[in-house]
Order: structure tokens, then sequence, then C-alpha cells
């Protein structure tokens, strides 16, 4: 019965087999079992399905397919690691494999490997001495160089902690030092306005940045001399902050008129005319010298009173 399944083998160019390297293991040991086939290259070679268990076998690891090309034929190699737990004289079924020629759907008769047999020996165990008692934990003895490159990664750390709070630090302290205090409101802004002055802004048709930079001066005077968060807020929600400042107040409509017509050129589109540009410049002046600190008025009276005086020793002498 044999010989014509052999030859039938023979005559499609197809073998398949499978081998193992060991026919004996202990219980629990691991031994490899390897399933090849061969088929011609026109042939389609449909592969046994191997599950996670059978026959008291588990599978532990499967290969990838090998593929060589041998006598004409493609060669198909796969090593599945078995291992076994249960003492005993135990079979291998044999695989069944099938072939597809060319284009067809059909799958020709199922070729089939020899089954094999591996004996599971147990360990031995001399029953006549008795059972060892469980060993106790054992402590081993601390050594420091064990632990050296924890150790040197710590102080590498911490050196690198250390020189980043001592660096920025010493960053903080000479930024400190390379400040320059800044001018008193009503000069800096004074001197804000001189400038846009300076830039003809409106003159070059520049009316929308003219505006935006002539409400920051303003904005930023009143927030620095006042504590206004002016910046921030709308131009009807400054005309509200500015009530309880009573000299502030006082230049509110002042106020009003560069913001309005400040958010008109910006938002509405509007092409105010010369007078209002030179208007809302002026009432800018008028805003900053109302509210400017009592000491710089002082300053200036006493300045003008002096220069007054010594006009008027020039006019005596003459």
């Amino acid at each position: 019965m044999a010989l014509p399944v052999f030859s039938q083998n023979q005559i499609l160019g197809k073998q398949v087999k499978a081998t193992v390297d060991s026919s004996s293991i202990k219980i629990g040991e691991q031994f490899h079992l390897t399933l090849q086939a061969s088929a011609a290259p026109s042939q389609q070679l449909v592969w046994p399905q191997i599950p996670d268990s059978f026959d008291h076998f588990l599978v532990v690891d499967k290969s990838k397919m090998d593929t060589l090309r041998q006598t004409g034929n493609n060669v198909y190699k796969q090593q599945i690691t078995l291992t076994n737990f249960d003492s005993g004289y135990w079979k291998i079924p044999a695989f069944s494999f099938g072939m597809v020629s060319g284009d067809s759907a059909v799958t020709s008769p199922s070729l089939t490997t020899d089954s094999l047999f591996i004996n599971v020996n147990t360990v031995p165990v001399d029953t006549t001495r008795p059972f060892k008692p469980i060993k106790q934990i054992m402590g081993v003895p601390f050594n420091i160089l064990a632990y050296w490159p924890y150790i040197l990664g710590g102080i590498i750390v911490l050196a690198i902690l250390i020189w980043l709070i001592f660096f920025r630090k010493r960053e903080t302290v000479q930024k400190a030092e390379q400040i320059i205090p800044q001018e008193p409101p009503y000069d800096q802004a004074i001197k804000n306005l001189h400038a846009l002055e300076d830039e003809k802004l409106w003159q070059n048709n520049e009316v929308k940045l003219y505006y935006t930079k002539l409400t920051d001066i303003i904005r930023f005077y009143i927030q620095r001399q006042f504590g206004i968060n002016a910046m921030e807020q709308t131009s009807d929600e400054l005309l509200q902050k500015i009530k309880p400042i009573t000299k502030l107040n006082q230049q509110k409509n002042n106020l009003q008129y560069i913001l309005q017509t400040a958010d008109l050129a910006k938002f509405a589109k509007l092409q105010p005319v010369r007078e209002d540009h030179e208007a809302s410049m002026r009432k800018a002046y008028e805003i900053l010298e109302w509210t400017k600190p009592k000491e710089e008025v002082e300053q200036m009276n006493k300045a003008q009173a002096s220069l007054a005086s010594s006009e008027g020793i020039t006019n005596n002498e003459s």
C-alpha cells in the first residue's frame, strides 16, 4: 500500500517529512520538531495548521518558514519547539500537506508525514531518603562597588543641578545689574510724544499707525503714573477706571476725544482731517501737563521763577 503513495509523490515532484532531534527527553525538557516539504515552483503548498497543544505536547515556539531551491524544486522547512510534562511514551501524529497546481482552486490529495514517538522520562527520586527542608532566604553581602554606576550617575546629575542653579542665579544677578532705571512716567511720555511728532506719520497717510502709537503712549503713561491697567482695557473701561482719580478725571473729555478718534480711525476706517490729528496731539500734551506729579510741577515753577529773576536782574542792570 505504501509503494504506490511513494511513487505518486515522486511523480508529482513533492515530498514531505517530519523529524525530531531527540526521541527521548526528560519531563519538561524541550526538543525540536522539523517539518519539511518540497514542491515544484508551479505548485502551491498548503502547510498544516499546528495548534498550541496536541496529544500531551505543548508548542513553545515556531520558527519562520525557510525556503530553499534544490534540484528544481522549492524546499520549505519550519522548526517547532515542543515540550511535554506527562511521563510516558507519546506519539506525535502525522501532519497533512495539501497542494494546489497552477491557478486551480482544487487541492490535490494530501501528503502526510510519518508518525513519531517520544519517550518522556521522569526524574529519578530516591524515596528511601527523607525530603530536605526548605532553604531560608540567603542574604547577599553588601558591596559598594556593585553600585558604582548608580553612585557616579547620581553625582553627575547633582553636579549638573548645582551648576545650573549657580549659573541661573549668577545670570539673574548680572541681568539685575544691567537693568537701567526707567525714566519718570511724565518724562518718558513727553519724549515719546516728541518722537511721534518727528515721525510725521499722519502727514504720510499712516493715520492708523499714528493713532495706535498715540494711544499707547497715553495708556502707558496712565498705567505707570496711576497704577491703572490701561494697556489691557477698552476705551469705555478706561474712562470708567479714571473716575476715582480726580486729577485724571478732570481730563476725561480730552482723553475721551483721543480714544474715540483713535477707535474710529483704527476700526471704522474713518479718515480724520488735519485738525483732528493736531487736536489729538495737543490734548495728549494737556493730559500730561495737567496730571504730572507735584514734584515736577514745583521744579518747573522754581526753574521758571529762577529764569524770571535772572531776567529781572539783567533788565535792572541795563
